[in-house]
């Protein structure tokens, strides 16, 4: 009853490897870093825009007062993770390899896009947790892009099958971020992902131990929203229109009618998680 974990290389995947690690009823044999940081990549292309460059280098600070904490304790990672290249995880290497092991389940978080055999090898054994609230907003950004729409109610988290589409996956589990009225964007990004982890975790001890309900068909979500965000849809206009939202009292106006405002977007649940 293995788990092996697909994830990038910035703090917050070594944090999201290490809250997993840290359950007592997984037994976590193997970690695979995708080489290159997101992030870093995201500042380095930004040099010449402060604008955008204050929002990431205020996010790299914001991880790393978050995230350091777990890292540092599970130092014992180390000992089982691995550095591969970027798309490995579609190669045929990583797909032998993985055969080899074979784990009762594959947690990807964070990496590049997979394709391959490995998706129909594995079917319903390799879960993905996507950054927003899917169908509603897939691809980059997808809790940026809510409150730059003024739309904080399609912010979440979304535990699914993965497939070969962008966050296109059978849903398995949905949550949503708790916001508080004092909160700055990085605050609850970096403490709703700390939730999205650990909300991970007792999905995985919980496929492992009883097995999951089957997956949710998102044809019965009536709101119709679809939207596909790009890496290159991140600008100075929707930094400062994010900002903007913030300081003209989004939040508040979320919070004040926050119940009728998510009942609009309905998400898909598991019972008792």
């Amino acid at each position: 009853m293995s788990t092996v974990i697909f994830t990038s290389s910035s703090l917050r995947h070594k944090a999201f490897a290490a809250i997993i690690k840290n359950n007592s009823n997984i037994d976590l044999v193997k970690v695979f870093h995708e080489e290159g940081s997101s992030l870093n990549e995201l500042i380095e292309k930004r040099q010449n825009n402060n604008v955008e460059l204050g929002h990431l280098e205020a996010r790299a600070l914001a991880e790393k007062d978050f995230f350091e904490l777990y890292i540092n304790m599970q130092k014992e990672i180390k000992s089982i993770s691995k550095i591969v290249p970027k798309f490995w995880f579609s190669s045929k290497d990583c797909l032998q390899i993985i055969k080899e092991i074979n784990p009762s389940q594959i947690l990807v978080y964070g990496t590049s896009i997979i394709k391959g055999d490995i998706i129909n090898k594995f079917k319903r054994r390799i879960f993905n947790l996507h950054l927003g609230l899917s169908p509603y907003y897939r691809g980059a950004g997808t809790n940026y892009f809510p409150f730059v729409n003024n739309e904080p109610e399609y912010a979440g988290s979304t535990f699914m099958y993965l497939d070969e589409g962008i966050d296109t996956g059978e849903i398995i589990h949905q949550i949503r971020p708790i916001i508080n009225i004092t909160d700055s964007f990085h605050q609850f990004s970096n403490r709703f992902l700390i939730h999205s982890f650990q909300t991970y975790s007792k999905i995985a001890e919980r496929n492992l131990q009883n097995g999951l309900k089957e997956p949710f068909v998102t044809s019965t979500m009536k709101n119709n929203k679809r939207l596909l965000y790009k890496t290159a849809d991140f600008s100075k206009e929707s930094v400062l229109k994010m900002y903007e939202n913030f300081k003209n009292g989004m939040i508040d106006q979320y919070l004040l009618n926050q119940k009728d405002r998510c009942n609009n977007v309905p998400i898909l649940e598991q019972d008792c998680l």
